[in-house]
């Protein structure tokens, strides 16, 4: 890579993690077409791996916010969502996934903005698990299925909660390819150019999540929820 490519990267990273690290999801939202432009296998393993960054600091900085009874049953809905997307993609094709997950994703955000609300059950967070791994799987898009049905939490409850949960997600799609002998070196040497980005915008991040907790973090979470599943569709349909 060129110095600028290396700049564009590290900013674009920078900047992603600042958001994910103040609304809990972002990261991939803001870098992924600025990586993909610099060099395709940029995504999404380092990406994700940037991800896990911002992701140990919403957990370990914010652990009060952490509820054991909710991560359990969220990891009770995983296998259902991973099994569910493994079906799916035998079904159909990766494209026609894409462009219904973008679709529910946009049409989710649509419906909350105009006041509906999800029902609120002990079953919600099973429903969130199935539903993150699902999105993970068909369409690398696990934050906003989560978000959508915890809309309500506060920012200190749904950052914890949400990071612990992909963290683990996270770590089975790269336990994968480490059995499969399917991780190299080239993703060895993105990865760490991706972490060391993602710390700059953690640095970066603490004035900006003060500001947005105290009255944008809702219309921040579904702004960022619904240009997540638009931004799949449109990559799906291009």
């Amino acid at each position: 890579m060129s110095p600028v490519e290396i700049v564009v990267v590290v900013v674009a990273v920078a900047a992603g993690a600042l958001v994910q690290a103040t609304a809990g999801i972002g990261i991939t939202l803001v870098a992924a077409p600025f990586l993909l432009a610099v060099d395709p296998d940029f995504v999404p393993l380092p990406l994700m791996v940037g991800g896990v960054v911002v992701g140990l600091r919403n957990v370990t900085r914010e652990f009060a916010g952490f509820d054991a009874v909710r991560w359990r049953r969220c990891l009770l809905g995983a296998p259902v969502g991973l099994v569910a997307g493994e079906l799916a993609l035998a079904a159909l094709s990766e494209r026609g996934l894409r462009i219904v997950v973008g679709a529910l994703v946009v049409v989710s955000v649509a419906a909350m903005a105009s006041g509906w609300r999800p029902v609120a059950s002990r079953w919600a967070s099973v429903l969130s698990g199935s539903l993150v791994a699902f999105g993970l799987r068909v369409a690398a898009l696990p934050g906003p299925p989560y978000a959508i049905v915890h809309h309500d939490d506060p920012p200190h409850v749904l950052r914890p909660n949400l990071a612990s949960f992909v963290l683990v997600m996270t770590a089975v799609v790269v336990l994968r390819l480490v059995v499969t002998g399917s991780l190299s070196s080239r993703d060895l040497e993105l990865s760490a150019l991706v972490m060391g980005s993602a710390v700059v915008g953690l640095v970066l991040a603490p004035p900006f999540r003060r500001w947005v907790d105290k009255a944008l973090f809702r219309p921040m979470l579904l702004g960022l929820c619904g240009l997540g599943g638009l931004a799949t569709v449109v990559g799906a349909v291009a």
